[in-house]
């Protein structure tokens, strides 16, 4: 009787239903919404990088890791990166994430050159940014429209420059375009500006209106003459004696549904063709700010040129005083949780590709090939029974140690439970080999520390001085732990993909034993031991 009351007093004990409580939910949640598996024990994904020229081998390394940093993040999700000859570049992804993969194509397709121009001019530029300081920004901050921002600071050349620029243009718009192109004309069918579905609603506006506030979000007063000059498909054969490209590199953006005789018309004129979807070459119109009496619209979007956003310039920083700190903003597409998904998905879009920075040369993305696991789901089935096993002998040697074989099912319960969580919270995100290292290394940790409780509650002292024992214990456990996380801190933060893994698991394992795991063995040990003088 005595032992069925310590029994359900043992269950009952606030500690141990906790941890029972979240083993069950992260049973729970893995069941219902599976785990993520890296490349090695899943196979992934190949995405080719095509380098428009070939490059040395430290501008080489230079773009290795800044498609690194920008896939790191993303996510804690595993990817490679790896160089092949001087114009290649290989980036596996899992296969089991079919969403992240459409996020780092759509990526990795930027250059990540930023401009913001004012009035033609640019104002401020990629190179000017502390990649350290790119955050995004809470949308309770943002003002206006906005439904994402990312904010960040310059230096002090892209302070003052930005402060020369906007200096008296008060409530004129700040076009920030993402990879804008260069040497490049745009090509577009009239009506993509005079559909209902693109003009805005309760103004008035002409078709001038219209094509004026284009050029105007166009035009860029800079050395190289990279205005982007506008024509109507309808009306190339009337402009087809000033039509002529720039240079031999001269790019023709146009919808890629456009008649076969329009493309061929600019490439006998000598264009490269960028084909565009219909989505990416109708652009997104304001109406201008009261207060801004050159145009009666403003073109709030514009993906075919890169036009992220046109937020108005407030007159508090077009006094000409350097300001150091920005914000990139703009719209999300949708309704309800739609656009709340699609805000967050632009945000952190543009803050992987700004803290990646520009690469050196122009892009392209071959055909994605599917590759093969290294290890495979055989050496994932052999990780988690090699695991069982070191976990049981283990556990044997600890209850030999201490002659007491009840400290068997102690340190099997709490070790199998932390195994749960963690595989759980990790496979949220990617199992990839790193992680898994990092899980078993937080067991080998948590059994460890359940053997310093079990010394302290059987030294000398009686059952009268138990907490003050578990008290001792816990001080030797929260100073391990806590040297262990700052150690991983910069591992998590390094943006090496391959030990963000390792170090996560590690960190998620050092925290779930202090808060949850060893308070509930210290409680059921404590039980089982029944300690006396």
């Amino acid at each position: 009787m005595e032992k069925h009351n310590a029994l359900k007093e043992l269950i009952l004990d606030k500690r141990v239903m906790l941890l029972l409580a979240i083993t069950l939910i992260a049973l729970s949640y893995s069941f219902l919404n599976g785990l993520k598996f890296g490349i090695d024990f899943s196979g992934g994904t190949r995405i080719p990088v095509l380098l428009e020229m070939p490059v040395d081998s430290q501008t080489m390394n230079s773009m290795i890791e800044s498609i690194k940093t920008r896939t790191a993040t993303l996510g804690m999700t595993e990817v490679k990166v790896r160089g092949v000859g001087d114009s290649q570049i290989y980036v596996e992804v899992p296969s089991s994430d079919p969403a992240f993969m459409k996020q780092v194509q759509s990526v990795l397709s930027q250059q990540g050159v930023y401009w913001g121009i004012v009035d033609g001019k640019a104002a401020i530029k990629g190179d000017d940014i502390f990649s350290g300081t790119i955050v995004q920004v809470n949308p309770q901050y943002l003002q206006g429209s906005a439904d994402w921002g990312v904010s960040f600071t310059v230096t002090q050349t892209g302070a003052l420059r930005f402060a020369q620029v906007a200096k008296g243009k008060a409530n004129y718009p700040l076009f920030m375009f993402l990879d804008r192109p260069t040497d490049a004309i745009i090509v577009i069918k009239r009506k993509t500006f005079t559909e209902p579905s693109y003009a805005l609603e309760g103004v008035s506006l002409t078709d001038e209106d219209l094509v004026s506030a284009a050029n105007f979000a166009l035009s860029l007063d800079d050395a190289e003459g990279n205005s982007i000059p506008l024509y109507f498909e309808e009306e190339l054969q009337n402009n087809a004696d000033a039509l002529s490209p720039r240079t031999n590199k001269t790019k023709a953006i146009i919808d890629a549904n456009a008649s076969a005789e329009v493309k061929a018309f600019l490439r006998e004129k000598g264009f490269t063709l960028l084909e565009k979807t219909g989505a990416e070459m109708a652009p997104e119109f304001l109406s201008a700010s009261s207060e801004f009496s050159e145009f009666k619209a403003v073109i709030a979007r514009w993906d075919a040129v890169g036009l992220m956003s046109s937020p108005y310039l407030v007159p508090a920083i077009t006094s000409g005083t350097p300001s150091y700190s920005y914000q990139i903003t703009g719209p999300a597409k949708g309704t309800g949780q739609e656009r709340a998904l699609s805000a967050h998905a632009e945000a952190k879009e543009v803050e992987s590709i700004l803290k990646g920075g520009a690469f050196p040369v122009q892009i392209s993305i071959g055909s994605s090939t599917t590759i093969p696991a290294p290890l495979g789901s055989e050496f994932l089935k052999l990780s988690v029974i090699g695991a069982i096993i070191a976990l049981i002998v283990i556990s044997l040697i600890v209850a030999l140690r201490y002659r007491n074989p009840r400290l068997l099912l102690p340190i099997i319960f709490i070790s199998v439970s932390e195994m749960i969580i963690l595989v759980s919270f990790v496979g949220a995100f990617s199992i990839d080999l790193g992680g898994m290292a990092g899980i078993l290394a937080a067991i080998g940790v948590s059994v460890d520390a359940q053997i310093v409780v079990t010394d302290e509650l059987l030294k000398k002292g009686g059952s009268a001085h138990a907490q003050k024992k578990l008290d001792s214990a816990f001080a030797i456990i929260i100073t391990n732990a806590t040297v262990a996380i700052i150690a991983m801190i910069p591992l998590l933060f390094s943006g090496m993909v391959e030990i963000i893994g390792f170090a996560t698991a590690h960190i998620s394992g050092s925290l779930l034993g202090v808060l949850i795991s060893r308070p509930a063995y210290g409680a059921i040990v404590e039980k089982f031991l029944h300690i006396e003088e």
